[in-house]
């Protein structure tokens, strides 16, 4: 998802001006706290706490610190509009205390700058220019709950919102890209500054776009006696893009001894071939086992079932697998059944005059192919669930073969309105809340994968020390890559 994020041409107008609010000073003092020591923290924590009015005195025995050691930090302070220093008593300004308790929440090793922190921050512009902004209606009854919803609702929402996003200035963009594609989504202003040859001043300005408009925020990690500025996403954006980058999957180290469900890419269409080509001969003579399957009799599979590569003589495992391919075929109109024989109808004839790739697709696309499987709950034969359900192999398309089950870790296809992960406050917490799903929709993920797909020539699937893995085949490619 994050190299789609930034592979696309930027075309969204930004409409966040700075200039509507006094945001020169908000750089001023973004540059003082950007050169905190422990001694400023401490500091301010205890003015912080105070009264408005703290004899000088009183702070340097509070904080056990000597007046030397204070009055740096108080004059940095009194630069910044925090306090006025008179005499032996400083006078803090009641704003500027609002800004500077919202601000160090930032110091905090606990600090997660998720959607409460945004809401404070979307506090410093005057309101009335919030709306235009980010175009939303002026009539809105909660201006946040409007930005969510246009914004941040779903992942699809966010990510295509920062696909659109143009800064005018190139850098913004390089910055977005080189923090979401680092390793821990986290990379220090100085290493940014560096790189891209920017003043301090110009930076603090780039993340000030950059915050307002939902894509990262600065924060604080100690490093020794200082503190070092660093720039992260969102924490709830962060997490959902960590759940992604820990769930990737990987290619099997050993795919020379994983064992082949069958041989081919289009074995199922193959076999459904030979099953065809043989009904077309001669009507083949059908009858039920006594576990219910419908297969040629006895006489006719034996003559068929050396035409099947590589599949077992195990009835246990031929006799199945046969009949699903027989009720296929009658499914998709190929064949017909009559007076318990099996007849070849005009549509098998076209069928299997094309070409492997196009008789597996006549099958992906067939209004009325359908899943077997009569332990899949009903209501989960949506065209949305299906669609949903076969995107989620995008996961895998630069991987060749993989576990299904470190696949499933990942998935997070939206089978219904209920399953879509959606951003909304949990408890005291905001987070894209990650599908959970029933022994239902888990059964019916698996036998899209393993199943459908593979009946399509989309995947090719087998077992390796009895767990289940695939690969996306080369129509499944051309099918799913982006």
């Amino acid at each position: 998802m994050t190299s789609c994020l930034l592979e696309t041409l930027p075309n969204r107008k930004n409409k966040i001006s700075l200039t509507d609010y006094n945001y020169q000073k908000d750089i001023e003092n973004r540059l003082i706290m950007a050169q905190f020591t422990s001694t400023d923290l401490e500091v301010l924590e205890e003015i912080l706490y105070s009264s408005i009015q703290i004899p000088v005195e009183k702070l340097c025995k509070n904080t056990d610190r000597s007046l030397e050691e204070v009055l740096p930090t108080l004059q940095k302070f009194a630069k910044a509009g925090l306090l006025v220093l008179q005499k032996d008593t400083i006078t803090v300004d009641k704003e500027m205390r609002k800004y500077f308790e919202f601000q160090i929440e930032k110091f905090d090793e606990d600090f997660k700058p998720g959607m409460d922190f945004l809401q404070s921050l979307l506090k410093k512009p005057p309101i009335h220019v919030l709306p235009i902004w980010y175009s939303i209606p002026r009539t809105s009854n909660n201006i946040f709950d409007s930005l969510v919803e246009k914004y941040l609702q779903t992942p699809q929402i966010f990510q295509r919102y920062i696909m659109e996003l143009n800064f005018g200035e190139p850098v913004l963009k390089n910055i977005i890209q080189d923090i979401y594609t680092s390793e821990n989504f986290c990379l220090s202003s100085l290493e940014l500054m560096q790189k891209y040859n920017i003043s301090r001043e110009l930076f603090e300005e780039y993340m000030l776009h950059l915050e307002f408009s939902f894509v990262c925020c600065l924060g604080y990690r100690k490093t020794g006696d200082v503190w070092e500025e660093i720039v992260t996403p969102f924490q709830e954006w962060k997490e959902f893009l960590s759940f992604l980058k820990n769930t990737e999957v990987s290619s099997i180290k050993n795919p020379q001894d994983i064992e082949l469900r069958r041989p081919s890419e289009f074995s199922f269409v193959q076999d459904l071939a030979i099953i065809l080509e043989a009904g077309k001969k001669k009507p083949l003579p059908l009858e039920t086992t006594d576990t219910g399957f419908l297969l040629p009799k006895a006489a006719v599979l034996k003559t068929l079932l050396p035409l099947f590569p590589a599949l077992s003589k195990d009835p246990a495992i031929y006799q199945p697998y046969i009949h699903h391919l027989i009720v296929k075929a009658q499914l998709l109109r190929l064949c017909e059944t009559s007076q318990s024989t099996l007849q070849t109808t005009e549509a098998a004839e076209e069928w299997l005059s094309l070409r492997l790739d196009h008789q597996a697709l006549y099958l992906y696309r067939h209004p009325k192919n359908r899943i077997l499987n009569e332990n899949i709950p009903s209501d989960l034969y949506t065209e949305k669930a299906f669609r949903e359900s076969e995107k989620s192999i995008v996961r895998a398309l630069q991987a060749d073969w993989v576990f299904f089950d470190d696949f499933f870790e990942g998935i997070h296809a939206p089978l219904s309105e209920e399953l879509a992960i959606v951003l909304k406050k949990v408890g005291k917490q905001w987070e894209y809340s990650l599908p959970k799903y029933s022994e239902g929709e888990t059964l019916f993920l698996k036998e899209i994968i393993l199943q459908w797909l593979f009946e399509a020539g989309i995947v090719q699937t087998g077992t390796l020390q009895g767990r289940d893995c695939f690969r996306i085949t080369t129509l499944g490619q051309t099918l799913f890559a982006r």
